[in-house]
């Protein structure tokens, strides 16, 4: 692959960008010109900013293309907008807020991370506590991260329920189940399983809360547990999602995880772990290669594995029959059975 000067340059300028959108998603830009073509002054009058800096901001997003300026009147560009409409089911503004109070300024100790091999969360909030414990201290910010991170399910959701047969099962749980996306999708194609989610006690009562106002949803169980701590519900369910969690801890607190799941099932349960893999000779993907610098900064050891390094810890504490199952969509599921 050839890189030229220009092409270097622009990938290292690229917190450029991140940092003009996230703060028109802070200041409302987009929700002003979403509907009719404004002038300069009636977006910044609407967004309560001056017009000298407003303007910098608006020409920025012009020449990223995010905004169209026609005749001196500044409107969204439709093909963006149900991405940047906060009254939109796809809304991103969620990842934008998590993306400024949280990743933004972990990623800002990446060397220092390196250097030490260590996460960086003492030094950016002066707090040792753990990753979700700092993440779900505040309300507003157990929402972002919630949220956003069912709109990244959504793709990985329809690949699983085309690709897996829930058919031959009767209970189903679902851990760590963000907006309760899979559950309601699952629920709606299954309508004979039953169904329950378990949650952090911090984020249980938004999801119950989000669940009632989910179509869909109003049936789902939602209970509270632990699989750090082995807190798990009765060991009723016959088949259990786990869903992108494995890599926010250190390969040893993956085995202890994986481990108080299989003893909480009964003989004959299936379990699946849906991850972003490695490739198997950890040349990317990309995205996945940068999630696990995102683990090394924030995460106690978090790491990002190689399917057979999945599989392997699977087999390590008990699980037969493990096998990997390729779907549409980010993700790959990582399945075994207990006998």
């Amino acid at each position: 692959m050839n890189f030229s000067k220009e092409v270097i340059v622009d990938e290292m300028m690229g917190f450029f960008k991140s940092k003009v959108i996230t703060s028109a998603f802070e200041l409302n830009i987009f929700d002003a010109v979403s509907d009719k073509p404004l002038t300069l002054d009636e977006v910044c009058r609407h967004c309560n900013i001056p017009a000298n800096s407003g303007k910098r901001l608006l020409i920025a997003l012009t020449a990223m293309g995010l905004i169209e300026n026609k005749d001196n009147h500044y409107l969204l560009n439709s093909s963006a907008k149900s991405y940047l409409v906060s009254d939109s089911k796809e809304w991103l503004g969620w990842l934008a807020r998590h993306i400024d109070s949280f990743l933004y300024p972990l990623w800002a100790q990446t060397a220092n991370a390196v250097k030490d091999d260590s996460d960086q969360r003492k030094v950016v909030f002066g707090d040792a506590r753990s990753w979700f414990d700092i993440l779900y201290q505040n309300p507003q910010d157990v929402v972002d991260f919630q949220e956003f991170l069912g709109i990244f399910a959504q793709p990985f959701i329809e690949g699983m329920i085309e690709a897996f047969d829930f058919s031959k099962y009767r209970h189903f749980l679902d851990i760590g189940s963000g907006i309760g996306s899979l559950p309601v999708a699952v629920a709606q194609h299954n309508p004979n399983l039953k169904i329950s989610i378990c949650e952090l006690p911090q984020a249980a009562s938004y999801l119950r809360d989000r669940l009632k106002v989910t179509k869909g949803g109003e049936d789902i169980e939602v209970i509270t547990g632990n699989i750090i701590e082995g807190k798990l519900p009765d060991n009723t369910y016959d088949l259990v999602h786990l869903g992108w969690m494995l890599h926010d801890y250190s390969p040893s607190i993956q085995c202890e995880i994986l481990k108080n799941i299989y003893d909480s099932l009964p003989n004959g349960a299936t379990f699946i772990a849906s991850e972003t893999p490695l490739n198997d000779d950890e040349s990317g993907p990309l995205f996945t290669a940068l999630l696990s610098i995102n683990m090394l900064v924030s995460t106690d050891g978090g790491v990002e594995s190689t399917r057979q390094e999945y599989l392997q810890r699977f087999n390590e504490v008990g699980f037969v029959n493990t096998r990997v199952l390729t779907i549409n969509g980010p993700r790959t599921l990582f399945i075994g059975e207990k006998e």
